[in-house]
């Protein structure tokens, strides 16, 4: 028997049906990526219908971000940040990033970068990069200054340190992005939504996030 709808389709349904179930609000794995998620494919597939969709899944986000949280990439407050910055950046909402941004920075400042022992993506050093690479690209464009005096020099002293000694290349690249920003220097950082998307996501059937579940397979068809 012909279905009504297509597999593209009954995904995007059931991802709109169910987003707001999600308990998390992070990137990864919570209602930040599917915001994204939905947000690309409402652009790409020009389906303004989601707006509202999307909209609403936004300010449950935005209305219960917890100081208390942790600051991880993956499920935290930096990838929250970070999506933020995507959205603000590809012109999907307006705002600015530096105010919405705000109590996640002072929460950053909070934190001893030298102390940092964790360099990956998810929990650690890697996470923060990224964040802040977007994070500082988008006050520049606005003309706005994010974090204190103190915290900057830290950063500079710090990431200059990770660029001479690192071994990972992505970091190396992202602490020399990240330096040249904050000394108000014009530097592309290049989101990549898709990067976040794991090979083997479309073999998970019952998640919805962006990284191993349903948000991701709906990127993956645009």
């Amino acid at each position: 028997m012909k279905t009504l709808f297509s597999q593209e389709e009954q995904m995007l349904h059931r991802l709109v049906l169910h987003a707001n179930d999600v308990p998390a609000r992070g990137l990864f794995y919570g209602q930040m990526g599917i915001v994204l998620s939905l947000s690309e494919y409402m652009r790409k597939r020009q389906l303004s219908v989601l707006k509202n969709a999307v909209n609403f899944l936004l300010d449950q986000v935005l209305g219960h971000l917890d100081r208390k949280a942790s600051l991880d990439f993956s499920d935290g407050l930096t990838g929250i940040g970070w999506g933020i910055e995507y959205l603000l950046q590809n012109k999907f909402q307006r705002g600015c990033g530096a105010e919405i941004c705000a109590e996640i920075d002072q929460k950053m400042m909070e934190r001893n970068l030298f102390r940092i022992s964790d360099m990956t993506l998810d929990s650690g050093l890697l996470g923060w990069l990224h964040y802040l690479a977007a994070h500082l690209q988008g006050a520049l464009k606005d003309g706005k200054e994010v974090f204190d005096s103190d915290y900057r020099q830290q950063c500079l002293e710090f990431l200059k340190r990770v660029e001479c000694s690192a071994d990972d290349g992505q970091a190396k690249h992202l602490s020399r992005t990240v330096c040249r920003l904050l000394e108000g220097r014009p530097e592309r950082y290049e989101f990549n939504l898709k990067g976040w998307v794991l090979p083997d996501a479309r073999k998970e059937q019952n998640l919805l996030g962006l990284r191993n579940g349903l948000a991701g397979r709906l990127l993956l068809f645009l």
